[in-house]
C-alpha cells in the first residue's frame, strides 16, 4: 500500500509566468524517507471536490544541495498545477509518497565523460537535477543540454542555466531551440524534429563522444530524438527517457479555471524585434 508523507513548503518563487519552484521539507521522522538520487519525482496527491487527485513532478534539485524542489507548470485545465501555482503558501502541509524514478545512471568522481541532454518545456526539471548532480560529482565530464521551448518567455530556470554556465565554465553547454522566437541561427528556430537533431549532430554535437543521453520532455519529441540518436551510433542502451505525458490519469472530474482563460478570444499575437532579437508575446 503506498504510504504518503507531510512534506512542509518552507519557500516558493516564480521560475516564469505560469510555473513555480516550491521547496519542501519532510516533518514527523521522514527526511531519510526522502533521500533522492538526481533525476527522481515526487508523487503528490489532495481532495478536490472529495475527488484524490495524485499528480508527479519531478525534483530539480542536485543531491549535494542539501534540499527538496520541484517545479510546477500550470497545466491548462488542471486541477492539481492550477491550485500550486495560485494558492499554495508558505507553511502550508503537502502530502507526498517517497521519491521514485530511475532517470539517472551512476556516477563516478574519477570519471571523463560527455553527457547529453535534451528537454522540452518542464521536461528540464529532472535533467536540471542530473546535470548539477553530476557535473557536481563529476569534475572532469562535460555537459550539453538542448533545450526546446516556444518562446524565451517559457524558458523555466534560465537564470539558473546562465549561472551554472559560469559556475562550470568550459564543462556546460547550453542551446536554446524555440519554436516561435526568431534566433539569429536558424537550425535553432521551430521545433525539435528527427531531421533538426541530424543537423545538430553533424555541426554541433559529436555523437561519437557521448556516453550518455538523457530525454525529458513531451512525448511527440521524444521518438525523433531517440531515432536520431541510433542512427548517429548511440546505443539504445546509452538513452535514458522521462516521459512527460499529457493526458496522464488522475484529473479533477471538472477542469480547473485558469487566471485570464475567459478572455483568449479577444487575445492577439505580437512579435516584438529589439537588438536583432525577436520575440513572440499574447496580449489583449
Amino acid at each position: 500500500m503506498a504510504r504518503f508523507h507531510d512534506l512542509t513548503l518552507t519557500g516558493i518563487r516564480r521560475t516564469i509566468r505560469d510555473a513555480v519552484v516550491v521547496t519542501l521539507k519532510p516533518v514527523n521522522g521522514a527526511a531519510e524517507a526522502f533521500r533522492f538520487t538526481q533525476g527522481q519525482y515526487l508523487t503528490f496527491r489532495r481532495i478536490f471536490e472529495g475527488e484524490e487527485l495524485r499528480r508527479s513532478y519531478s525534483i530539480c534539485a542536485g543531491t549535494d544541495e542539501g534540499i527538496l524542489q520541484v517545479g510546477i507548470k500550470r497545466v491548462q485545465g488542471g486541477a492539481f498545477s492550477t491550485w500550486a501555482n495560485r494558492d499554495l503558501r508558505i507553511g502550508d502541509t503537502l502530502q507526498s509518497m517517497p521519491p521514485m524514478g530511475a532517470f539517472h545512471t551512476p556516477l563516478d568522481p574519477g570519471a571523463a565523460r560527455q553527457y547529453l541532454a535534451f528537454a522540452g518545456g518542464s521536461g528540464i526539471t529532472p535533467v536540471l537535477s542530473v546535470l548539477k548532480t553530476t557535473l557536481a560529482a563529476e569534475p572532469k565530464s562535460r555537459f550539453t543540454l538542448v533545450y526546446a521551448n516556444k518562446a524565451v518567455a517559457t524558458i523555466m530556470f534560465r537564470e539558473e542555466q546562465e549561472d551554472l554556465k559560469n559556475l562550470y565554465m568550459g564543462r556546460l553547454n547550453v542551446i536554446h531551440i524555440l519554436e516561435t522566437d526568431a534566433q539569429e541561427i536558424d537550425l535553432f528556430t521551430g521545433l525539435v524534429t528527427e531531421e533538426k537533431c541530424g543537423q545538430l549532430f553533424e555541426h554541433w554535437i559529436d555523437i561519437q563522444d557521448v556516453d550518455t543521453a538523457f530525454i525529458c520532455g513531451p512525448e511527440p519529441m521524444m521518438p525523433g530524438i531517440a531515432a536520431a540518436l541510433r542512427a548517429h551510433g548511440l546505443p539504445g542502451a546509452q538513452i535514458k527517457f522521462e516521459l512527460f505525458a499529457s493526458g496522464q490519469p488522475g484529473r479533477a472530474k471538472r477542469r480547473a479555471a485558469t487566471p485570464g482563460a475567459a478572455g483568449s478570444a479577444k487575445q492577439t499575437r505580437v512579435a516584438i524585434t529589439l537588438d536583432g532579437a525577436t520575440q513572440t508575446i499574447t496580449m489583449p
